[in-house]
């Protein structure tokens, strides 16, 4: 019978080398960090901004942890306001959140209030629903009070969905871990950024770029209104488990910008001599305001292609140009409806956002209303030259846009929370 050989002290000698050797450069690596975080050198940059706005991984405002007093102080109200570039504040000196601070402490002047208010911006530009997901579940662990979400122009702004749970997720997450390490910081700066790798689909302008048209098929638009319901449902059930509020509004697109793509339906052909000239023809009508000659050339552009998104522009134009208001928006949520450029919020967005609401039992705001008092108006403004009073561009709202919004988002937390006082 064979016996065990017992393993020569030559044998575990070499085993042990062995296993020296395997642990000494991770003993260096260790020595080196230590050596760089005790000289200050190479510091941590795994919560740096990349060059297209978003957050170099999945940790979102890491500055919440040093600047929001935890646990919650008694009677405090705390509000998040999530969302995109208007959220955040593209273009004004003031966005929503911060007249909506403003508002909150006037009012607690006035009744000389010792209850505290707090309103934090969190949206971010180019922010779409499944980063505000993310957001709101980050401002869940902060006791929140309300959630208000202002968002839906930015839903085809990225080519690959972000699952904050997915592989993307993951590969984010040893990336972020990689870039708090002194030693590989140090080897960046010393060898270069790498060229190849996993990079953002985003291009860093979202303006007068090669990426459009962000929408290219029906079914692709199907598929991301799918995802927005999901994002919708997550965000409100992220509220219900810390007992927050909840208030989602949809975004308002300004109507009376032009659609940025507009792309044939199936079997129309764009080239041909009559349809040519028939556009060209409506264009000239438009630059002249020649409203019932636009209106007739709209009507056979439509009878030939009804998917052309400007085509239904001219005619909602030239509606309004004879002060028939109401046809004249229908026609223009229309044309947005088409436009394929895909970046401010249409019809199906909207709709989508507020079925999604109402299935959830959330609170919907709705404010278009509230910019539509004043469609006729903006429209003579535009139509003269001037700059629109509530709109800056195609989608974000102006100074006084965002009083707009502020006030009625101001409002309903004072109908739903008399005082102003927060639930503990």
């Amino acid at each position: 019978m064979n016996e065990p050989i017992a393993p020569t002290p030559g044998s575990r000698r070499t085993w042990t080398m062995r296993l020296l050797a395997l642990s000494l450069p991770l003993v260096v690596l260790v020595a080196c960090e230590l050596a760089l975080r005790l000289a200050g050198l190479f510091p941590d940059s795994s919560r740096q901004l990349t060059p297209v706005g978003f957050a170099a991984g999945t940790n979102f405002f890491p500055e919440w942890e040093d600047e929001l007093e935890m646990p919650r102080p008694k009677g405090q109200l705390r509000i998040f306001t999530m969302g995109g570039s208007t959220t955040h504040g593209f273009g004004v000196e003031e966005p929503f959140a911060v007249l909506l601070q403003k508002r909150f402490d006037v009012e607690r002047s006035d009744r000389a209030a010792t209850s505290a208010v707090e309103v934090i911006n969190a949206g971010y530009p180019s922010y779409g629903s499944h980063r505000v997901l993310a957001i709101a579940r980050r401002a869940s662990g902060f006791s929140p009070n309300w959630l208000i979400v202002y968002m839906g122009h930015n839903e085809f702004l990225e080519d690959v969905f972000y699952d904050p749970d997915g592989l993307v997720a993951r590969m984010e997450h040893t990336a972020e871990f990689a870039r708090s390490l002194r030693v590989v910081n140090g080897m960046r700066l010393l060898l270069g950024e790498p060229q190849m790798g996993i990079r953002s689909q985003l291009p860093a302008q979202f303006f007068k770029n090669d990426n459009y048209p962000l929408i290219h098929s029906r079914a692709e638009v199907i598929l991301r209104l799918k995802l927005l319901r999901e994002h919708i449902r997550e965000i409100i059930a992220a509220a219900n488990r810390v007992g927050a509020g909840v208030v989602i509004i949809p975004a308002v697109p300004n109507l009376l910008v032009p659609p940025g793509d507009s792309v044939h339906g199936p079997g129309v052909d764009g080239s041909s001599g009559r349809w040519l000239e028939l556009e060209g023809l409506a264009a000239g009508q438009f630059e002249a305001r020649d409203w019932d000659g636009l209106s007739n050339s709209c009507d056979e552009l439509l009878r030939m292609d009804d998917g052309y998104a400007i085509s239904h522009y001219w005619s909602g134009m030239s509606l309004l140009g004879r002060g028939r208001i109401d046809e004249g928006r229908t026609a223009l949520v229309e044309a947005n409806r088409r436009d394929q450029r895909g970046i401010r919020s249409n019809a199906d967005v909207i709709e989508t956002m507020v079925e999604a609401t109402r299935e959830e039992g959330a609170i919907l705001l709705t404010v278009d209303p509230l910019f539509d008092r004043e469609f006729e108006a903006e429209f003579k403004r535009r139509m003269a030259g001037r700059d629109q009073s509530l709109f800056i561009d195609h989608c974000h709202p102006s100074q006084r846009g965002h009083a707009m919004i502020a006030n009625a988002v101001f409002e309903l937390l004072q109908e739903r929370q008399p005082g102003g006082s927060g639930r503990e």
